[in-house]
């Protein structure tokens, strides 16, 4: 089942966010914390990654998702949170990865639009 995801209040307090919770915008910095258990994943190109993402994401292409499936399998403590620039390609990732048996497959709402016009920290 893939959860939108939207940045990280529920799970901050100890809840579980569930397919229909929407996680506030203002608490992104969950996402960052060291001690939780998100894995972040960009799907777009180097290029893009390049010119500015989420801190801590690590970019793993659309077109590379299928061919790194062992590199997703090393993140099975986590949920992996997937986003793009504007969701397409974080939807399709999303189901070549539950089409392979993944289950903590979360689509962060918003993707990189969101992020930056909610004016929050990126990475170059």
């Amino acid at each position: 089942m893939v959860k939108q995801i939207m940045f990280g209040f529920l799970s901050l307090f100890g809840l579980s966010a569930q397919a229909s919770d929407m996680i506030e915008l203002s608490q992104a910095a969950i996402l960052n914390d060291k001690n939780y258990s998100y894995i972040i994943i960009d799907v777009r190109s180097p290029e893009e990654f390049a010119d500015g993402h989420i801190p801590k994401a690590i970019n793993i292409p659309l077109s590379e998702v299928s061919s790194n499936l062992d590199q997703f399998h090393s993140f099975t403590d986590k949920e992996i949170v997937l986003y793009c620039r504007s969701g397409y390609r974080a939807n399709k990732a999303s189901g070549i990865l539950t089409d392979n048996g993944f289950s903590k497959i979360n689509h962060l709402e918003g993707d990189m639009l969101g992020w930056v016009k909610s004016g929050l920290a990126i990475e170059k």
